[in-house]
């Protein structure tokens, strides 16, 4: 045994415990990818927007693309985990109230720590596949563009946090939040 995980033999798969993390990593996505997306909307005018919005986009296609290799593989998409995920994601925005949460230099940099553990997580996803791609049958090279992609996208995310965190903490002088 050399201390690193071999690929497993297609048997060695239990498809039902797949079919669950798969599942799992697309009702994340489901709500990720709204939520990236209102987040570079809201930082859309700043010095990082461009960056955000870039992977905002990248994030949603990778939904698509996990939405078809569930499809590729003879997995169900668990729909009412996704409608759960997409309501929570809308419920957490909720104040106490009943409102909306109004956008504060506070919010923004709360939302970009989220979105950043959101993405370290869907690193694992490609990660996982990548190792398990020739046990599944899938694209390997695919599987690591991915994760590739992934880091980049963390590294714009931590290049978001710098901008946000420099100005969400500082004291107003009654003008709006340079967020």
């Amino acid at each position: 045994m050399t201390g690193t995980p071999d690929a497993s033999g297609p048997g060695d798969l239990d498809r039902r415990l797949l079919a669950v993390y798969l599942n799992d990593h697309l009702a994340g996505a489901v709500a990720g990818a709204e939520r990236m997306r209102r987040t570079a909307d809201v930082l859309a005018r700043t010095p990082v927007g461009p960056g955000i919005d870039r992977v905002a986009t990248e994030v949603a296609a990778e939904r698509e693309e996990l939405r078809a290799l569930l499809g590729s593989l003879g997995v169900t998409q668990a729909l009412p985990k996704q409608v759960a995920t997409w309501l929570g994601e809308r419920v957490a925005r909720l104040k106490a109230g009943g409102g909306m949460v109004r956008s504060s230099p506070i919010t923004a940099l709360l939302e970009v720590e989220i979105l950043r553990s959101a993405v370290m997580g869907k690193r694992g996803l490609w990660q996982t596949l990548t190792e398990l791609a020739p046990s599944l049958g899938i694209d390997a090279v695919r599987c690591r563009e991915l994760w590739e992609q992934t880091d980049r996208q963390v590294t714009t995310l931590d290049q978001v946090h710098a901008y946000v965190r420099g100005r969400a903490l500082r004291r107003s002088d009654g003008r709006e939040a340079p967020v």
